[in-house]
């Protein structure tokens, strides 16, 4: 399986209602990050890779990486481009992604 299968299979497939609260919750977000990498393990990619992966999904959602990323840039505010986040959060993810699979 590619990685980029298995990153929208459990972002978008697997994540449900409860684990959209990944950011107000460190418990949350491990069992999100821990779901998330179930896919990864079919990959192809090693341990180490995988674990890059999910530290960095983890920090990511956890402290909210696409936020950060928006009001540094001065990017536009979500009343203005509602799904602006979302894209921005799912770039950073599969940037990182594409960087460790190059490893």
């Amino acid at each position: 399986m590619h990685w980029i299968y298995a990153h929208l299979i459990e972002n978008f497939l697997l994540q449900n209602d409860w684990m959209q609260r990944k950011g107000a919750s460190s418990l949350v977000c491990s069992v999100h990050v821990l779901t998330y990498l179930v896919p990864f393990l079919f990959t192809g990619l090693t341990w180490k890779q995988v674990a890059m992966i999910g530290a960095q999904h983890w920090f990511q959602d956890r402290f909210g990486g696409a936020a950060l990323w928006q009001r540094l840039w001065r990017q536009t505010p979500p009343d203005r481009w509602p799904q602006g986040r979302l894209w921005v959060d799912q770039t950073m993810h599969v940037l990182w992604i594409a960087a460790v699979a190059a490893l």
